[in-house]
Formats: structure tokens, sequence, C-alpha cells
């Protein structure tokens, strides 16, 4: 399946640079997103409904441990078979602040 938007592939954008204190002390090795859930990290879930829904590349905006996200991104694109990019904040930015950068 593929989504189109007036002839265009459709993006996803996905908000993933929050430092998890909630999580903790899961989130102290691993950023939120790449917590275990059900046997895989919990942003695969997302990436794998979004395929479904016909979405072609993921953004993931990213702040926390961009080295960790981008060996996720790297391992689990080709799994997923789906584009995986990541657009990262040098400093938070608030919640709609990554919507700029993607």
């Amino acid at each position: 399946k593929s989504a189109r938007a007036g002839g265009e592939m459709v993006k996803a954008l996905i908000l993933v640079g929050g430092f998890g204190t909630r999580l903790r002390p899961l989130t102290l090795s691993v950023p939120k997103p790449l917590v275990d859930f059900a046997g895989v990290p919990v942003v695969v879930h997302q990436i794998r409904a979004l395929k479904e829904a016909g979405c072609s590349e993921v953004v993931l905006a990213i702040n926390y441990q961009p080295e960790t996200m981008q060996k996720f991104i790297d391992e689990w694109s080709p799994k997923l078979g789906i584009k995986i990019t990541i657009s990262r904040e040098t400093s938070p930015m608030g919640t709609a602040g990554p919507l700029a950068l993607a």
C-alpha cells in the first residue's frame, strides 16, 4: 500500500525527543521510544501501524541520546521496510517545536 495526498507520498512525524523522566529507571539507559514493549521497542509498534496505514516515510524528532536513536534507525529501517529519518533538536524546542525542523 502507499498513501497519497494530492499525488504526494505521505510522511509521518513522531515526537520522540523527551527524556522519559516518568519512565525512570527504564529510561536511564535507553531512550523512551526504545523501551521494550511486547518484545520490541515501543516506537516499532507505532511505525508498523503507520506503514500499515500507507505511510512511506517516518521522521523521528529526537533530542535525547541521538547516537542510540541513529543505531536504532540503521538496524530497524531495513527490517520494517520503511524509510526512517531523524530531525534532531539541538536544544529542547517544546512539544510543537520539532514541526518547524521536519
